[in-house]
């Protein structure tokens, strides 16, 4: 029986199906979650007057430092306002919220910088 030539020709084994190696970005919601969050527990960590050591002055730096290790997009960052929520938060009274949200903010100017 003769093939068409019209049909596609069969795989072999040495035809190798490659994926894709884009990077995973991340969604303008989950970032907007993770701003909040970040937001929430200074402004709590504020009101109860525990600067330094209080649980929630660290959940905001461990959320600030895993925003600093995502992958992010210039037109993430601008369609989130991110960098003006940041900003925001360099201007705490609790030193290591200040101190590494000024990092992020270094991190995300690069980010936009760099495109």
């Amino acid at each position: 029986m003769a093939l068409s030539n019209d049909l596609p020709p069969q795989l072999t084994k040495d035809v190798v199906k490659r994926r894709s190696r884009k990077r995973r970005t991340l969604k303008s919601k989950d970032l907007e979650v993770l701003l909040s969050v970040a937001t929430r527990a200074a402004r709590i960590a504020r009101d109860k007057g525990h600067y330094t050591v209080s649980p929630e002055a660290i959940r905001c730096v461990e959320v600030l430092r895993m925003m600093r290790g995502l992958p992010l997009t210039p037109r993430l960052i601008t369609k989130t306002d991110a960098l003006r929520a940041i900003h925001l938060l360099a201007t705490d009274g609790n030193p290591k919220i200040r101190s590494e949200s000024k990092s992020v903010i270094n991190h995300l100017k690069g980010v936009i910088a760099s495109s």
